[in-house]
C-alpha cells in the first residue's frame, strides 16, 4: 500500500500533466466538426479529473485520520534510516513476488495521450451519443418536444419549420388561454432538458449555471415589479393598489377610494378583501400603525398562502422560459443549420432521400479523411460544412443565372435573390447618385444607365407639365358665354372681336 506522501506526490504530478494535456488539446488543430466536439469532451474529462484530484489532495492535507502526520514523524524522526530500509525491503519483496508485473508511470500514459492529440488525422471515435437527426451535434432534434407543443390547448398550430424559428418566443403564447401550468410546464421542462442535454454534449465547457443565476435574479426582480414581459397581468395587486394610510384620519375618509382600490390594498396586506365599502375601509384603517402579526388571525386571508405558492410557481415557470431563451440565443448557429437541413430534406424526393441516407456514412468518413480543398469542378458555392452545395440546390435558388448591372459598374450578381437585393445596397445607390437620379421605387429593375436617365428625364417633363400655367390653365368667359383660355381671350380682345 502506498504511503500518503507518495499518494500526494502522484496526485500532484497527475495534476500538472493534466494541465499540460489540456493546453495541448486546446491548441491542437481540429479538421472536422466531429474533432471539435470530441476535443471539448476530452478537455471536459481532463478538467473533471483535475477537480477530482484537487478534492482528494484537500482531504489528504486536512489529515483527519492523522496518517499523514504519523508518516511525517516516522520519516523525519530519530530512526529515519531504519524507516527508509524497512520501506525499501517492502518494495523489493513486492517485486520479488511479482517479477513480471510492471506499473506504467504517468509519463508513459500521458505521452500516449499527447501523441494522439498532436496527430490531427487521428481516427475520431464516437465519444458522445447523438441521434441520427442531430448528426453528431450539427443539428437540433426537437421533434418530440414539438409534438408536446402542438398538443397544448389554445395554442396556434404551426409546422415544424415555424416552430424551429420561434420556439423561444414565449410572449406570443397568451397566458390567459394556456394558464402556463400543467401540460405547459411539462412542455417547457422537456424543452429545457433537451437543450441542456444538447448543450452539455456539444459545448461541455460552457458555464450555463452562471448565466442561469443572473437570469433568475433578473426575472424575479422584474416579476415583483410587474415589468416582466408576458407576465404583467400577474403583478401583485398590492403593488398596483398600495395605499399610504398616513394622510387618512378615519375609515370614512378611506371610503372615498372606492371598492376596487380598497380591495387591492387589502390584498397587498394579505387580508380578506370582501365585504361592503365600509367594512373594507374599516378593515384597512385598522392596520394603520400596526404590524400584520398584531392583527387578528381571523382577518388574515386564507388565500394568501395559496397566492404566495402560485407566485413562486409563476416565477419558476418564467425563469425556465428565460433559461430557454438564453440557450436558444447561444445555439443560433445550430438552429440556422437545422432549419436549412429541414428545408433540404423537404425538397428531396423519396428516392433522393433513400440514396442520401445510404451514402451518409461514406460522406462522414470522407470528411474526416479529406484535409485538402474540396472537389468542386463546377465552382459551386460552399455550404455550412465547407463543401460545395448540391447542384440541385444551386439551380433551385437560381445561382446558375447571372445578372449584370451597368449602374453598379457592370457588377455581376449570382441568382435573382442577390440581384433584387442589390438595388437597396450601397453600390447601386452610389451609382444612382453619380447619375444625379434618386434611387426610388420608380427605377426598380433598371440596370442600364441610358434607361435610368431616359426615365428620369421623362419624369421631369411630366412633372413640369403638371405645373400650373396661367396662360393655358386660367379660363375666361366672354359676353356670349364662351369659355376660352387666358391667352386666347387676350388675343381676341386685342383684335376687337369681343
Amino acid at each position: 500500500m502506498d504511503s500518503s506522501l507518495e499518494i500526494a506526490r502522484n496526485l500532484h504530478e497527475e495534476r500538472e500533466r493534466l494541465i499540460d494535456s489540456i493546453v495541448k488539446e486546446t491548441m491542437a488543430e481540429k479538421l472536422t466538426h466531429k474533432a471539435k466536439i470530441n476535443s471539448e469532451q476530452r478537455v471536459k474529462r481532463f478538467s473533471d479529473r483535475y477537480h477530482e484530484i484537487s478534492n482528494e489532495l484537500v482531504k489528504l492535507y486536512k489529515d483527519e485520520d492523522g496518517s499523514r502526520s504519523m508518516e511525517m514523524d516516522a520519516v523525519s524522526g530519530p530512526n529515519e534510516f531504519a524507516e527508509f530500509y524497512s520501506r525499501l525491503k517492502v518494495i523489493k519483496d513486492a517485486h520479488r513476488r511479482n517479477p513480471e508485473e510492471l506499473a506504467e508511470p504517468l509519463s508513459v500514459e500521458f505521452q500516449k495521450i499527447n501523441d494522439e492529440i498532436a496527430n490531427p488525422e487521428r481516427n475520431e471515435p464516437d465519444m458522445i451519443e447523438f441521434s441520427d437527426e442531430e448528426a453528431y451535434g450539427r443539428f437540433l432534434d426537437l421533434h418530440l418536444v414539438y409534438d408536446k407543443f402542438v398538443n397544448l390547448k389554445n395554442v396556434k398550430r404551426v409546422d415544424y419549420m415555424s416552430y424551429l424559428l420561434n420556439f423561444e418566443k414565449f410572449t406570443e403564447i397568451p397566458k390567459a388561454t394556456t394558464k402556463k401550468t400543467g401540460a405547459y410546464k411539462e412542455y417547457i421542462t422537456s424543452l429545457k432538458d433537451y437543450l441542456l442535454s444538447f448543450f452539455g454534449r456539444t459545448r461541455p465547457l460552457y458555464d450555463l449555471e452562471a448565466d442561469f443565476a443572473e437570469i433568475n435574479e433578473r426575472i424575479e426582480r422584474q416579476y415583483n415589479s410587474g415589468t416582466l414581459v408576458g407576465w404583467e397581468a400577474e403583478k401583485c395587486a398590492a403593488s398596483a393598489a398600495a395605499v399610504d394610510l398616513s394622510p387618512y384620519n378615519s375609515a370614512v375618509e378611506l371610503e372615498g377610494l372606492g371598492l376596487d382600490r380598497l380591495k387591492g390594498a387589502l390584498m397587498a396586506l394579505g387580508l380578506k378583501c370582501g365585504g361592503t365599502l365600509r367594512e373594507r375601509a374599516e378593515r384597512l384603517y385598522a392596520t394603520k400603525g400596526h404590524k400584520l402579526s398584531d392583527l387578528e388571525k381571523a382577518a388574515m386571508s386564507s388565500n394568501s398562502a395559496d397566492a404566495q405558492k402560485q407566485k413562486l410557481r409563476n416565477i419558476g415557470v418564467a425563469q425556465m422560459e428565460g433559461h430557454i431563451i438564453a440557450m436558444a440565443d447561444l445555439l443560433s448557429e445550430e438552429r440556422t443549420a437545422t432549419r436549412e437541413n429541414v428545408e433540404r430534406k423537404q425538397a428531396r424526393s423519396a428516392g433522393e432521400f433513400e440514396e442520401e441516407e445510404d451514402e451518409e456514412p461514406i460522406v462522414e468518413e470522407e470528411e474526416e479523411e479529406d484535409d485538402g480543398a474540396p472537389y468542386n469542378p463546377k465552382n459551386l458555392p460552399l455550404g455550412w460544412d465547407g463543401k460545395p452545395i448540391p447542384y440541385w440546390l444551386y439551380k433551385l435558388h437560381g445561382l446558375n443565372l447571372s445578372y449584370s448591372c451597368e449602374i453598379c459598374g457592370n457588377q455581376t450578381y449570382k441568382g435573382p435573390k442577390a440581384f433584387q437585393k442589390h438595388f437597396n445596397e450601397w453600390r447601386h445607390s452610389h451609382g444612382m447618385r453619380c447619375l444625379g437620379v434618386p434611387n426610388t421605387a420608380h427605377f426598380a429593375n433598371i440596370t442600364k444607365i441610358k434607361d435610368a436617365l431616359d426615365l428620369w428625364n421623362k419624369m421631369k417633363v411630366e412633372k413640369e407639365r403638371g405645373k400650373w400655367n396661367p396662360d393655358m390653365d386660367e379660363e375666361y368667359e366672354d359676353s356670349a358665354g364662351n369659355v376660352v383660355t387666358r391667352k386666347m381671350y387676350e388675343d381676341l380682345k386685342r383684335q376687337g372681336l369681343l
